[in-house]
């Protein structure tokens, strides 16, 4: 009776462990890529499909730059005359407005400069009254044409020459009021010709100062530009008016959004790159200086059009290459073919694919347990 039991007892387990399995017959090896399974095998074994889908998926390229001035916010201070360094009225760090003294030199050109203005003007006061009096003459018939002619050239070439040292005292910043006086200024005060940053003071007291020498550079920052170097292969992705994000790499400053305002025509013979001029504006309160490093941050251009999108889990990874395991819509033998695809942009849960020979029709994709799919075509050729 026990023996009965017992024989039953194990023809019900392997009765309910065959109901259990896939059966041979439920999935047959077709060639050496597909393999079919039963709707009933696919539900047993959790196999799940999905259409793939058309997305957007942002992917950036990293280009390295560096900061420099925008020429017109950007000013190297000299002389137009010689003198020495009489007093020094900012130090380097300083912000200054256009107009703001920055020194004073006493310069022994600009006293002999002056003594030329007086000595024309006062030849120019002669030459005018001698002009004068030769004009009247000749409307009395009294004088000589040529002397008329004469004193007319000498007269013209003097105004002339009182205009041009006048303008010269004017370009060294005495004013019409101090040019006119008797007084003759020793001392002429440098200026600051923009609003901006003095970052580079390289002078002392008693200095003499050529014209040739930088006595003052000053920086606006307010507006920037970084020069960005983009490489043959990331051309297509830059394009004038484009929007950008800056990164400041050697140090902890927010990130900025810049415009690309113009490219380069031609590839630098040095970085063997194409330069991007991208303007931006410092973030405020930090101080941001030509030469720094800078990480220009672009979409790239195939970001923005959407393309062909699976679930990660649908990707099989073997080596080099990747496969996904797909149905078509019109097969009824339930076939899964792999094919070979190459992955492109990807986020938490989607990857970009193209497929390296196009599946014809509509078609879904495994999305959950590709490798127990991949187990069976393995198993089935063996």
């Amino acid at each position: 009776m026990n023996y009965t039991i017992n024989f039953i007892s194990l023809s019900a387990i392997l009765l309910a462990m065959s109901c259990t399995q896939p059966s041979k017959k439920n999935i047959v090896q077709q060639d050496a890529n597909t393999v079919m399974i039963d709707k009933e095998s696919l539900t047993m074994m959790d196999i799940q499909l999905v259409k793939p889908q058309m997305l957007l998926m942002e992917s950036n390229i990293y280009l390295a730059g560096k900061v420099v001035s925008i020429p017109n916010n950007r000013a190297s201070v000299s002389s137009d005359i010689e003198g020495k360094v009489e007093k020094i009225f900012v130090m380097e760090g300083n912000y200054v407005k256009k107009g703001t003294p920055l020194m004073s030199l006493r310069s022994m050109a600009l006293i002999e400069l002056q003594n030329q203005f007086f000595e024309a003007k006062s030849q120019l006061d002669f030459l005018k009254l001698e002009h004068e009096r030769q004009a009247e003459l000749i409307k009395s018939n009294i004088g000589a044409l040529m002397d008329f002619q004469n004193v007319d050239a000498r007269y013209k070439a003097a105004i002339a020459k009182v205009k041009a040292l006048k303008a010269k005292l004017h370009s060294l910043g005495l004013t019409t009021e101090f040019i006119n006086s008797p007084e003759v200024v020793t001392s002429l005060t440098i200026s600051s010709p923009i609003d901006g940053y003095v970052f580079l003071l390289p002078v002392q007291l008693g200095v003499l100062a050529t014209t040739e020498m930088t006595l003052a550079e000053i920086v606006n920052n307010s507006e920037l530009m970084a020069d960005v170097f983009v490489y043959d292969k990331d051309l297509d992705n830059i394009v004038e008016g484009q929007k950008v994000e800056i990164d400041f790499i050697t140090h902890s400053y927010p990130s900025v959004v810049g415009t690309v305002s113009h490219i380069s025509r031609a590839i630098d013979t040095q970085t063997k790159a194409v330069t991007a001029h991208v303007k931006f504006q410092a973030p405020p309160g930090k101080m941001v200086l030509p030469e720094m490093s800078i990480r220009c941050v672009a979409l790239k251009k195939e970001s923005q059009v959407p393309q062909l999108s699976v679930p990660l889990s649908s990707v099989l990874e073997e080596g080099d290459y990747s496969y996904v395991y797909l149905i078509t819509d019109a097969d009824t033998t339930k076939a899964l073919h792999k094919h070979r695809v190459h992955k492109g942009n990807k986020n938490e849960q989607w990857v970009q694919i193209t497929f390296a020979n196009e599946p014809n029709g509509a078609y879904k994709v495994v999305s959950k347990n590709v490798m127990v799919v991949e187990n069976e075509r393995i198993k089935k050729r063996e």
